[in-house]
């Protein structure tokens, strides 16, 4: 299983790669090595803008443990974070991997319960915003620039689709609809019909009471749900500002808007495209085509997704320094 995943990640690498030479290539490398030269000293500042949007999830995930799970400090839950987006950037599970990694590293600081209770209270209220981003990027791209019909009619279905996620978590939540727990009792008795009832009894009852605790969080606590929302707003925030600031730094003179409409298409790649590592090549392509739609070119996406590559990389450096030094249990 391990070298199967070994092997997946290099042909994704490979596959990312030929994606990425074939774009270049395409708008032209002397150009595109000319715009990413000039982001000069101006890539302390998109480090510092992303160092914020780090703190800002660290803060978030602070905020949906209790009082006394937060005694765990901010340093440790910070480096649990850059160490998991590592793990997560450097392989094609992803979130798959990245999600476990936060847990493991904080591995004798709190409980597992706490730890995996307050993550995924982060992590879902994480992604409902992104949704949300998604869905006001898409209908910012439909209401102010010119776009095919294809395109048109492609986002409005997207953005009925992550309106209607956003609209059924609401209700899920409100009404405390156990779906994970009914969907986890019907997997059990799907495995007792093949002779393995009773095997995973203890993960449903931790199921059970890991959705009973996210209910409650959403139900009891809406005062720290909405330091929470505004946290991932600030990340959010910050990425526009990012994206603006680099395309500024570039020689790229655009509008807050167009910046809004990139970081919405970059939630999109790092969702959809979690499973290729760093999102190579799918990340140059993708801001490629949607700067030449915006009218900036083709070179402002893929000399945008390049530098991002370079912050991406620096982060990734930080994790794995931490991981290396971190406690032998933490790995375990």
């Amino acid at each position: 299983m391990k070298h199967r995943s070994q092997l997946t990640t290099f042909l994704m690498l490979l596959v990312g790669m030929a994606l990425l030479v074939v774009f270049i290539r395409k708008t032209g490398w002397d150009e595109i090595a000319r715009r990413v030269e000039a982001i000069g000293t101006g890539f302390v500042v998109l480090l510092a803008i992303s160092g914020v949007r780090i703190v800002a999830r660290t803060r978030a995930w602070l905020r949906c443990m209790s009082d006394e799970e937060r005694k765990v400090g901010f340093g440790p839950v910070w480096r649990a974070r850059i160490i998991g987006d590592a793990t997560g950037h450097l392989t094609t599970s992803g979130p798959i991997l990245a999600e476990p990694m936060r847990i493991r590293i904080l591995r004798g600081k709190l409980s597992l319960t706490s730890r995996v209770s307050s993550l995924t209270v982060e992590t879902l209220t994480y992604l409902m915003s992104c949704c949300l981003m998604i869905a006001a990027a898409l209908l910012a791209l439909i209401a102010t620039f010119a776009v095919s019909w294809n395109l048109r009619a492609v986002s409005i279905m997207v953005v009925t689709l992550l309106l209607l996620v956003v609209a059924s978590t609401i209700v899920i939540a409100w009404r405390r609809w156990p779906v994970a727990s009914d969907l986890g009792l019907i997997g059990a008795k799907l495995l007792g019909t093949i002779g393995l009832g009773g095997k995973f009894d203890r993960q449903l009852l931790q199921l059970v009471e890991l959705e009973k605790r996210v209910f409650n969080f959403y139900a009891e606590r809406p005062r720290d749900f909405i330091v929470v929302a505004l946290w991932h707003a600030l990340f959010h925030v910050c990425g526009v500002v990012e994206t603006y600031a680099t395309l500024q730094f570039i020689g790229f003179d655009t509008s807050p808007l167009a910046a809004f409409t990139l970081e919405g298409a970059n939630r999109v790649i790092n969702v959809a495209f979690s499973f290729v590592p760093g999102r190579l090549g799918v990340d140059e392509a993708g801001s490629g085509l949607l700067a030449q739609t915006l009218g900036l070119g083709t070179t402002a996406g893929v000399s945008l997704a390049l530098i991002r590559k370079g912050r991406v990389l620096f982060w990734t450096i930080v994790g794995l320094i931490f991981f290396a030094f971190s406690k032998p249990d933490e790995h375990n």
